[in-house]
């Protein structure tokens, strides 16, 4: 029942909002996908805020997990191709032996394209919750993501990536939930 309340929680959150300047991102492999779409709320010379909403299923962990993020991402004046971000993460799901979390994370970005190397680029994300922030089954949660990212098209991007998300649990010890290499697309419209 979890699982389908938090997949149809993630379609409805992926279709909400306007399309303009958004993106939908599409990661994948034989055993796990990751579907995620991002939303800029404000965009000035300063920076961007940008709201999020992720559906990921990995069938080798039996995970399913949603998030929803608020992140605040801007371009240092002196470094061109350079995007250095922060932002909160809200994780909710199930992974095996019916093991639920709810998870309230802090977040890094960055990534790095410089015009120079003509669409080639790279891309890390890190979210850390601590126990304090971490409920139902869950004492913790750690993800990091690694991108090897192409500008294909001028909208379009497509990327090799390694991703990882450990958790702390309360009878289980710490396990790896997500570990899987996808590759996909970011497509902006």
């Amino acid at each position: 029942m979890f699982k389908r309340t938090l997949f149809i929680f993630a379609i409805i959150s992926l279709g909400a909002g306007s399309a303009a300047a958004a993106s939908i991102d599409l990661g994948f492999n034989d055993n796990s996908f990751q579907l995620e779409y991002q939303h800029p709320l404000r965009s000035d010379d300063y920076g961007a805020s940008i709201a999020s909403a992720r559906f990921l299923y990995n069938d080798d962990e039996e995970t399913v997990l949603g998030s929803l993020g608020f992140d605040f991402v801007g371009e240092p004046g002196n470094v061109p191709g350079l995007d250095l971000g922060v932002g909160a993460e809200l994780y909710g799901g199930e992974t095996d032996q019916n093991l639920d979390f709810i998870n309230l994370g802090i977040a890094a970005q960055a990534t790095y394209a410089p015009p120079r190397l003509g669409g080639l680029g790279l891309s890390a994300r890190l979210a850390y919750a601590p126990e304090i922030f971490s409920f139902l089954d869950s004492e913790g949660l750690f993800e990091y993501d690694l991108r090897l990212t192409y500008a294909a098209l001028p909208r379009v991007k497509v990327y090799l990536g390694y991703q990882n998300i450990r958790m702390d649990f309360e009878d289980s010890g710490s396990k790896t939930i997500d570990e899987a290499v996808r590759i996909g697309f970011i497509g902006h419209f």
